[in-house]
């Protein structure tokens, strides 16, 4: 059942940004990834959002692909580029404005345009996932 409610309880707080500093070693240092869908522990869905033009950084790329290669279902593990061209630094980024660039699925990256949603629409038809329909 769709809503238009935001998901963000804090906003304020979801701006504050976790300073790394102190937790690396060289190039090493903790990464995130900006959203994740998980189904009955079958199929799993990493999206990561960058502005357009922007690449992922090779240490983040690598650590996607890591998860999503140990992922035990791999014929339902995926990894979502996303991009947006927002350019408010004030306004919140609508995730379900964004549009899906690559994807990487069974162990290579590969174009995969279109709105995340239809994406994702498309990912829950083929994979059977009810709940995976928005």
């Amino acid at each position: 059942m769709p809503t238009d409610k935001s998901l963000i309880r804090n906003s304020k707080q979801v701006k504050q940004v976790i300073d790394f500093t102190g937790i690396q070693n060289g190039k090493i240092h903790p990464s995130d990834i900006d959203a994740v869908l998980e189904f009955n522990n079958d199929a799993l869905i990493l999206i990561e959002v960058k502005g357009k033009g922007n690449r992922i950084p090779m240490g983040q790329r690598l650590l996607l692909e890591r998860i999503n290669d140990s992922w035990h279902n791999q014929d339902k593990a995926i990894v979502l580029k996303v991009i947006h061209s927002f350019k408010d630094y004030t306004r919140d980024i609508p995730l379900n404005e964004c549009t899906v660039e690559v994807c990487y699925y069974k162990g290579k990256w590969s174009e995969r345009t279109g709105p995340l949603l239809e994406v994702l629409n498309k990912l829950g038809e083929s994979w059977e996932i009810k709940k995976l329909s928005f």
